[in-house]
């Protein structure tokens, strides 16, 4: 095994070539492997205009785990990076975001003493606050995987806006099945059961699906929650949860750190 393999994981955005920055770009060029899991054959055929040596990483079909599809991923990765190959691995979106594949080759890589580094890409959730002109430097954000937040109980504040990611998977160990219908049906469900707990069933929340490409148009359907149970939904629908109403300033807070916003009122913009 040699030491002077290295690892640089990176993202190409959700748009591929218009999101991916030019440092992403570089060290697909650079590497002497590249080893990729995108979506789609176009974005897969862009990385290979870069790098015609461009492999895809191994994906499982069915019911394969994804525990064991992401295993395989890893293996695949730090086999190159320790035949001393300077190896770029290259993902959808942002390689840290909902990439648990790339997280571990990255600490796999460091604990066998490689180099090894991740670089930034545009996420879904970058594109969703642009879409939804969503600050999250406003009104704060919670956000959390959809399963990993009905399994784990997590506490919500209504006052704050929410965003689940991978709504469609709910319940799913395998790869995302569009025709397992009941499986959906049901993961919606616990979910809409779970959030009336807190917000109203007239409280309307908005499905969302990034645009992947320019000429394409991003999906923002807004459902009552009552209704999310019947909502079509794909692997990639993310739910966006609004508030029901602006948290409320503490004005003795406010005469503690000295605030007077340059004669802005609490509700300004300036006040996050």
């Amino acid at each position: 095994m040699s030491t002077n393999g290295s690892l640089v994981v990176v993202g190409i955005g959700i748009q591929w070539a218009g999101q991916t920055t030019l440092a992403a770009q570089r060290a697909i060029q650079r590497a002497d492997r590249v080893l990729f899991a995108v979506a789609d054959a176009w974005a897969a055929r862009w990385v290979r205009s870069l790098n015609p040596a461009a492999e895809s990483l191994p994906y499982g079909q069915g019911k394969t785990p994804r525990r064991s599809i992401y295993a395989e991923m890893v293996k695949r990765i730090l086999g190159e990076v320790r035949k001393g190959l300077k190896v770029c691995a290259v993902f959808y979106g942002h390689p840290g975001v909902l990439a648990s594949a790339a997280h571990e080759a990255v600490r796999q890589a460091r604990d066998e003493g490689f180099s090894a580094r991740m670089l930034p890409g545009v996420s879904s959730i970058d594109c969703l606050f642009a879409d939804l002109g969503l600050d999250p430097g406003r009104d704060g954000l919670q956000l959390f995987e959809a399963t990993d937040f009905l399994i784990r109980g997590r506490e919500v504040d209504a006052r704050t806006p929410l965003v689940l990611c991978q709504i469609g998977g709910v319940g799913c160990a395998g790869v995302f099945d569009p025709s397992d219908a009941a499986r959906i049906r049901r993961g919606l469900g616990a979910l809409g059961e779970r959030l009336s707990r807190t917000y109203p069933a007239a409280h309307e929340v908005v499905i969302y699906e990034a645009a992947a490409h320019p000429l394409a148009s991003p999906r923002l359907d807004r459902v009552a929650l009552s209704a999310l149970s019947a909502a079509p939904v794909d692997d990639i629908s993310t739910l966006y949860v609004p508030p029901v109403a602006r948290a409320r300033v503490d004005p003795e807070v406010l005469e503690g750190i000295g605030w007077d916003g340059g004669g802005a009122g609490v509700d300004s913009p300036l006040v996050h």
